[in-house]
């Protein structure tokens, strides 16, 4: 269902921008990097650590975000928030049959159409209630804004890897353009899933 949602763009960015650090630190952890003594490289080394547990973080909290907006409401609740699909009416459909609508397909469309500005209104709703009130996404904001900064943090820490070995400089380097194409595209591709909702 999440792959067929509004918000399928913003976790496909959060989990193709944030699994590479995770991999390149593992990579650097096995070469040795960082192993050597010296307090630059191990202060570069333990940035490629911690940034590596935010970028699981942000994983998870995209994944945490999406299935939480799009999830298939429970019978009886009056507050649930229906799957909208991204794609809501078949165009090419409604252009290949220009046959005169009866009566009951007048009745159908505007039935349909109510009911899915409805559904959007309580998807909206579902939005801000998880987005304001959910106490897991209010910690994930803590950690997002922690997250920025720790980027501009290894912009620093980077040249302190340049006489490492097992190719931390440029795992650093690598990371740090993950994080920063994370933080702008994530932020992006959200407001893109939000305005589908919308319109």
């Amino acid at each position: 269902k999440v792959c067929r949602s509004p918000f399928c763009l913003y976790l496909s960015v959060a989990l193709g921008l944030n699994l590479p650090p995770v991999v390149l630190t593992g990579i650097s952890w096995i070469n040795g990097a960082g192993g050597g003594g010296d307090e630059g490289c191990t202060s570069a080394s333990n940035w490629m650590l911690t940034n590596a547990l935010l970028c699981v973080i942000n994983m998870a909290a995209a994944g945490y975000i999406s299935q939480k907006i799009t999830y298939e409401p429970e019978v009886g609740d009056p507050n649930a928030a229906p799957f909208v699909e991204a794609s809501v009416y078949d165009k090419e459909a409604s252009e290949k049959t220009p046959a005169k609508p009866t009566l009951e397909k007048t009745i159908m469309k505007t039935v349909m159409e109510s009911q899915m500005t409805d559904t959007r209104s309580r998807s909206l709703s579902r939005v801000k209630e998880i987005l304001c009130y959910d106490p897991w996404v209010a910690l994930y904001i803590l950690v997002g804004i922690f997250f920025c900064v720790w980027q501009t943090v290894g912009a620093n820490r980077s040249r302190y890897a340049a006489d490492c070995g097992g190719d931390l400089d440029s795992h650093l380097t690598q990371s740090l353009l993950c994080g920063f194409l994370f933080i702008s595209l994530g932020a992006f591709t959200f407001a893109c899933s939000l305005c589908c909702l919308v319109k």
